[in-house]
């Protein structure tokens, strides 16, 4: 076995090891099957569940999707980051989930941040979800932004 293959199932196995004691349940009603993730989820994704492509920045306030598949169904966190520092609250964001082709509906609570990062809890984003992240830089006085839905 090549030495990139050995340090891709290590870290695979590594990060299925550290998301093993989160908890994660289905939604109820949601369809519980032996197929794989849909195409928002490819077979090969980054190691640490990091999503690239659902980044969204608003000066100091960023956000990204971080994804996890336990028991074969997929989940899907929000993560901000605020390097803005001083009194107050500088940057919100919450994350949205849609199905197929309906609309995007707000899944978690606003979360809050000024020079700190913080996250939501994971929710269900298995085969026919995505999940995008909405950020908003409130010394701009700005209004949500959201990035790509993964």
């Amino acid at each position: 076995m090549s030495i990139l293959k050995n340090i891709t199932a290590l870290a695979a196995t590594t990060a299925l090891a550290g998301v093993a004691s989160l908890g994660f349940t289905a939604p109820a009603g949601a369809a519980q099957s032996g197929e794989e993730s849909g195409a928002s989820h490819p077979a090969v994704i980054h190691p640490d569940g990091y999503e690239p492509g659902s980044v969204v920045a608003r000066g100091y306030c960023k956000g990204w999707v971080y994804t996890k598949k336990k028991n074969g169904h997929w989940f899907a966190k929000g993560v901000m980051s605020s390097s803005g520092g001083g009194y107050g609250w500088h940057c919100l964001m919450y994350i949205e989930r849609k199905h197929g082709s309906g609309r995007y509906v707000a899944v978690s609570g606003e979360h809050r941040a000024a020079g700190e990062t913080v996250s939501t809890g994971y929710y269900w984003d298995d085969k026919g979800y995505k999940v995008r992240i909405c950020v908003q830089n409130i010394d701009w006085r700005d209004q949500y932004h959201c990035g790509k839905g993964v």
